[in-house]
């Protein structure tokens, strides 16, 4: 990476951009990579709030 002065404005926006870019792209491939498997339609709360099957009610 290449160090820039703090009055070139446009490099260092560039760069700010570049930096979102590169993170958002590392997100969206830890995103699949964790809820890949997961069908498009069923939400991650629903998933978390069905029981695993055989559980026995919980004791009130």
């Amino acid at each position: 990476m290449t160090t820039t002065s703090p009055n070139d404005v446009v490099a260092n926006a560039l760069a700010e951009v570049a930096k979102a870019r590169a993170w958002r792209e590392r997100a969206e491939a830890e995103r699949r990579r964790t809820f890949g498997a997961i069908p498009t339609r069923q939400s991650v709360y629903v998933l978390a709030r069905r029981k695993p099957e055989g559980s026995e009610p919980s004791k009130q």
